[in-house]
């Protein structure tokens, strides 16, 4: 069986076969935390190149743009590749700063790298998210305060004109009257068009009501648009029942529209979920497979220090 010589060890022999040296840490927090420096700065610095490459491709003087959907596909590729590097960095510089000689240990140490680096990640995009939601509390304050004080101002700049209204002039007390004694549900044969549009708008929601209402409503409706449209009551009961029936199949067309939007949002979210699992699922992989790495070339590298040691 061949000897291994660790040069740290000062001529202490270890086979192949031995477990790891008790002197060694089967867990080394600062080397996790040179792991994880190492991949968020590596992450960094290729998402800044990918940002770079990306912003060069669009040339609008001549005509070359890439298409959004071209953008998105590159973005998501290049941000796996980017990010699959640096946890294999970060793996890679964890298990060889913390000494490991056995390979699940330096896989360990990797997966621990990408776990910390997970949990640093997420906690920055939640305080960047809390930095959002403080500042549009802060902007919905505002305008808050800001309406108020505007309605304030418009109660201060009203008050003459309320005064004039509870009392004024002989002339505007008089106009007060006729609107006291205006009735209820006017003559249709005496309204002015403005007055018989107010009517109709006060009319219509009734018409969804349903029971003696909607049929009290209709009948309403109908009189008032015969007399000002100058028809008979049967065709401005056609008329009305057209703009209900265009009415409905607009609603019918926006609520489709919505639902299609909702499914669509729903499949694209799981979709994106689905990915995002299958994304952090290659960066464990790719960063246990830094921590082997490093042990494995630690293993060379102690067995070519050995064989020079003992060819001195």
């Amino acid at each position: 069986m061949a000897t291994l010589t660790y040069p740290e060890d000062a001529g202490l022999a270890a086979t192949s076969g031995d477990v790891q040296s008790p002197s060694v840490k089967r867990v080394s927090w600062s080397a996790i935390l040179a792991g994880v420096t190492v991949a968020v700065a590596v992450q960094l610095v290729l998402s800044l190149l990918g940002a770079g490459i990306g912003f060069g491709l669009v040339a609008p003087g001549f005509g070359d743009i890439p298409g959004a959907s071209s953008f998105g596909m590159g973005a998501g590729v290049w941000w796996l590749l980017s990010t699959m590097i640096a946890l294999v960095a970060g793996g890679y510089t964890a298990a060889w700063l913390a000494g490991n000689t056995l390979r699940f240990d330096g896989m360990l140490h990797g997966l621990v790298t990408w776990g910390v680096t997970l949990l640093l990640t997420f906690y920055l995009l939640t305080t960047a998210i809390g930095g959002l939601i403080g500042g549009a509390f802060g902007m919905v304050g505002g305008i808050a305060a800001g309406a108020a004080s505007a309605a304030g101002d418009g109660l201060r700049a009203a008050a003459p004109q309320m005064a004039a209204l509870t009392g004024g002039s002989p002339e505007q007390q008089l106009e007060n009257a006729k609107a006291f004694l205006q009735p209820a549900e006017p003559d249709p044969a005496t309204m002015s068009p403005a007055v018989a549009q107010r009517q109709l708008a006060l009319v219509l929601p009734n018409l969804a009501a349903g029971g003696e209402m909607a049929v009290q409503a209709r009948e309403r409706a109908i009189a008032i648009m015969a007399v000002q449209l100058r028809i008979s009551p049967d065709e401005a009961g056609a008329r009305l029942d057209a703009a209900q029936a265009t009415l409905e199949q607009a609603r019918d067309e926006a609520m489709q529209t919505a639902r299609v939007a909702t499914e669509q949002t729903a499949s694209a979210a799981s979709k994106a979920s689905v990915l995002a699992v299958a994304a952090l699922v290659l960066g464990a992989v790719a960063a246990a497979c830094g921590g082997a790495l490093a042990v494995q070339r630690r293993a060379v590298f102690v067995e070519t220090s050995g064989h020079r040691l003992a060819a001195a």
